[in-house]
């Protein structure tokens, strides 16, 4: 019993080191799950969608991931990716060219990230509320922008936008489907980038500091209102990104577009081992955590499983999941 009780405290020792170890045990557990319990799920066109549907997703939880690292949430990406959408289709519609309409839609959802950054910092409401306003705010610009209804772009194709969101050709004809897209070239890109930025460059260290002890890492020299502006801008810069490549695909959007979007980063965030009070987390548990939920809501719809359950499901493994994380954190 002794020698069982010591290999259990030094499993728990070291998997408490590895961030990421709680959403890659739960991430295989649900995938053999599905594999053995949902028709098809190990099909190309089943895990396709999970890569292609997960990629906009993951893009947005790219920027939240390293915004909660830095003690901040942002509620508003939801109604700032809807906004985004609007932007570039309504520019489209009004005849102005494709290159400087991403950039306008690219550019709203990035100053609307920078304008949360400045109301939080500036205003030391906390950020949960703040952007609680903001998400409200912005969603009643959508609408008002919308004028509460589709936008769709219906001109002539667009190249750039099948380099955004068109056929994964390569892919695509290797496994004989249609569901592989480009946006998960710009996901795996993106998701790089941020890794590295966030593990190997001062200003991921000033992230980390900023959001584990903001009292120590401004007396070490560190502009902690900088880095959280500068968080909250990045964030907004994603979302933007993100909101382009969907739109490539779909040409329209809808006045609810992105809603409950800010809640399931979140939680892909919280799964993913990222502590809800800042100052430690990876990028990749926040990716694995995104991808963790698009196979789950996958893998329930093959097995005809109502969304509702999906919901639930998701609710209980945040639960899970900060809990494990939290054991073992006690641990290290």
């Amino acid at each position: 019993m002794g020698l069982l009780s010591d290999k259990i405290a030094r499993t728990r020792y070291r998997l408490s080191y590895i961030p990421e170890a709680v959403v890659l045990i739960s991430f295989l557990a649900l995938f053999i799950f599905f594999s053995i319990s949902a028709p098809h799920f190990l099909s190309a066109l089943a895990l396709g969608n999970i890569l292609t549907f997960g990629s906009i997703t993951g893009i947005v939880v790219i920027g939240v991931g390293m915004l909660m690292i830095a003690g901040e949430f942002d509620l508003s990406v939801g109604s700032n990716f809807a906004l985004a959408s609007y932007v570039l289709a309504l520019s489209l519609n009004a005849g102005i060219s494709v290159v400087p309409a991403l950039l306008l839609a690219i550019l709203t959802s990035t100053l609307l990230g920078f304008i949360n950054g400045l109301i939080v910092t500036r205003t030391n409401i906390p950020s949960f509320i703040a952007t609680l306003g903001t998400m409200l705010a912005y969603r009643g610009v959508v609408r008002a922008v919308g004028s509460g209804d589709f936008a769709s772009y219906k001109g002539e194709e667009i190249a750039l936008f099948k380099i955004l969101n068109g056929n994964f050709t390569l892919l695509n004809s290797w496994f004989n489907v249609q569901a592989f897209r480009t946006s998960m070239i710009w996901f795996f890109l993106l998701a790089i980038i941020f890794i590295i930025l966030l593990m190997r460059t001062p200003f991921g260290n000033w992230i980390f500091a900023a959001g584990g002890n903001p009292g120590a890492a401004l007396a070490q020299g560190v502009n902690v209102i900088f880095v959280k502006v500068m968080a909250f801008t990045i964030t907004g810069l994603l979302v933007g990104i993100a909101s382009v490549i969907q739109f490539s695909h779909r040409l329209s959007v809808d006045p609810l577009r992105g809603d409950g979007m800010e809640m399931l980063a979140v939680a892909a965030c919280a799964i993913g081992g990222i502590r809800l009070t800042g100052g430690s987390g990876t990028i990749l548990g926040a990716i694995a955590g995104a991808l963790l939920l698009q196979m789950l809501d996958q893998g329930l719809v093959l097995m005809g499983i109502p969304i509702q359950v999906f919901q639930a499901s998701v609710g209980l493994i945040i639960i899970l999941s900060v809990i494990s994380n939290t054991y073992l954190g006690k641990s290290s």
